[in-house]
């Protein structure tokens, strides 16, 4: 197991801004990580902590108990808000002081002896050795989506082991206008990677032609990649996957306190059991921003590491109810127009996530001096920090005249064009 140098653990007693906090105490080049306060002693030790931070939103002393292996151990320890009235000895930060992020680096610091050295230019070198010295001369498959994590993987990975990787691009027909071609371009010219391109749009489209309920069109999707992707693996014939798992996967796979996990860890769990790969998870002790400064720093284009998330159904749960070719390629157009006018005006970077939907709804309007009975394009623009909450963006009323004017002139089978402003809760961010 890889072991950082002049690691911090935090310990979590039930805080909600714990991953907030450990991303601010690894801007100041101090390597943090995140457990839950059971986790047994030699769990934690075998990360070779040099302090230990206890977070808790509210003093529970049931939890104190539990955490109480963890208090015992002879470490220099801290308290972030109600942790310290689980444990009084500790030295108490309150995380709305406007000092208290410098209060815990100046803790690492001063109490704990860090010197500050973790840097993502390291991590770098480290995890190309780390990769070399697991993969040897074997080879690699990953499936590379587009996304910014399974790209920086794609980049570190061959970094590292150049032609043993052989990254699998699916082409399922649900993804943004230019984009099969932009990714291709990128990886099989610009970084010169095997590249492995399946065009599967039919083989999606067939499945899903008829499907409303978005819980099936998320599992037909699903099933549809992990076949087409499994297929294309046992032709690579490689012994190990490479997988884009950040650590806030991590984090959210870890129940706490008997409540169940957010999410499952792996990224590819559906693999059929013949495909024994042993995994390739160089980014996962990384969160979303470090990622992205880490693909920078490879040489990766801003246009696919500055893009938007993007769901993993695509434009799958963005299109409500049954997709036809013929509404998907109206709501492809319709989503370019918005993110070329959100580039133009300066608004994408100012945004978490802007895009539209496609409602199967028709209404009343005039094109070409005649009635016409067409389709309606929703806009969403959020801000979010994390995704579990999301704000609405108040975009100038200009630019989406602007884009309506654009959606509704230049997309044939539009007449109407609206903006939701709900937030998330009770929302979700995408509409499926």
């Amino acid at each position: 197991m890889k072991v950082t140098p002049e690691t911090v653990v935090l310990v979590n007693c039930d805080c909600a801004e714990i991953q907030k906090i450990a991303r601010a105490v690894r801007s100041a080049k101090v390597y943090t990580m995140v457990m839950p306060c059971t986790v047994p002693v030699e769990r934690l030790m075998a990360e070779k902590p040099v302090g230990l931070i206890f977070c808790a939103d509210k003093a529970d002393p049931a939890v104190a108990a539990k955490a109480a292996p963890l208090a015992a151990l002879n470490l220099p320890k801290i308290a972030v808000n109600a942790a310290s009235g689980m444990f009084p000895g500790m030295v108490n930060v309150t995380l709305s002081a406007p000092t208290a992020v410098q209060a815990l680096v100046d803790f690492c610091f001063k109490q704990c002896g860090c010197t500050g050295n973790w840097s993502l230019e390291k991590f770098i070198d480290e995890a190309v050795a780390d990769i070399r010295a697991q993969v040897g001369d074997q080879t690699v498959v990953l499936g590379l989506s587009g996304g910014v994590d399974s790209s920086v993987v794609a980049a570190l990975i061959h970094k590292a082991i150049g032609k043993q990787l052989t990254c699998v691009f699916v082409n399922h027909g649900l993804l943004r206008k230019g984009e099969p071609e932009q990714v291709r371009k990128v990886f099989a010219e610009t970084f010169d990677m095997n590249l492995v391109y399946i065009d599967a749009t039919d083989r999606f489209l067939d499945k899903l032609a008829g499907v409303s309920d978005p819980e099936r069109k998320r599992k037909i999707i699903g099933k549809e990649f992990i076949d087409v992707f499994a297929e294309a693996a046992r032709k690579v014939n490689a012994p190990f996957l490479g997988q884009g798992t950040i650590y806030p996967d991590i984090l959210e796979s870890i129940s706490f306190d008997g409540k169940p996990a957010i999410k499952s860890h792996h990224n590819v769990g559906g693999l059929p059991p013949d495909l024994k790969f042993k995994l390739v998870e160089p980014v996962e002790r990384l969160f979303k921003d470090e990622v992205r400064q880490v693909g920078k720093l490879l040489g990766l284009p801003s246009v696919l590491l500055d893009r938007h998330p993007f769901p993993g159904p695509s434009l799958g749960v963005r299109h409500v109810g049954a997709i036809a070719r013929e509404t998907l390629a109206v709501l492809r157009e319709a989503d370019a127009i918005v993110t070329d006018e959100m580039l133009k005006s300066g608004w994408y970077g100012k945004t978490w996530q802007t895009f539209a939907i496609f409602v199967p709804v028709k209404t009343t309007g005039i094109r070409d001096g005649g009635r016409s009975y067409d389709n309606v394009i929703a806009i969403r623009s959020i801000n979010s920090v994390d995704a579990v909450t999301a704000e609405v963006v108040q975009l100038p009323w200009e630019l989406l005249l602007k884009i309506s004017q654009r959606i509704v002139t230049e997309v044939k089978g539009v007449n109407r064009v609206v903006y939701d402003i709900t937030r998330k809760p009770p929302a979700t961010i995408e509409w499926e």
